[in-house]
């Protein structure tokens, strides 16, 4: 049998620096899950208009404002122009949270002859 070999100086740091990160690690991870989380909370906010051809293309950014993601985001834009109504919708997939994402509506008459109105319509969780 023979004698057992003693740990050198760089060993025991090295082990002990592991030690630190993986407790570094645990303790973030733990911190993270204790937080509380905003529901989903998707909104809309209207940027410019171009025309191109006669078309006329709206901008729309849609932002998830809460921490918990958000599935399905249905978007409605809805033109009123001497009371005859255009509309339109798109679906965003997943709206993780704090994040943003950008469509574009079409519409053959101008937003600014009439009424237009965009909105989040609805959301489900994932």
């Amino acid at each position: 049998m023979s004698p057992r070999e003693r740990r050198s100086t760089a060993e025991w740091a090295t082990f002990a620096a592991s030690c630190a990160v993986i407790a570094a690690v645990v303790v973030l991870i733990g911190a993270q899950a204790a937080q509380p989380r905003a529901a989903a909370a998707p909104v809309v906010v209207v940027g410019a208009t171009t025309e191109v051809d006669g078309q006329h293309f709206v901008e729309v950014t849609v932002a998830n404002r809460g921490d918990d993601t958000a599935a399905n985001v249905q978007v409605a834009a809805e033109l009123v122009v001497d009371g005859t109504a255009t509309t339109a919708d798109q679906t965003i997939d997943f709206l993780a949270g704090d994040e943003e994402q950008s469509l574009t509506f079409v519409f053959t008459d101008p937003p600014t002859a009439g009424e237009l109105t965009v909105e989040v319509v609805s959301f489900a969780d994932p």
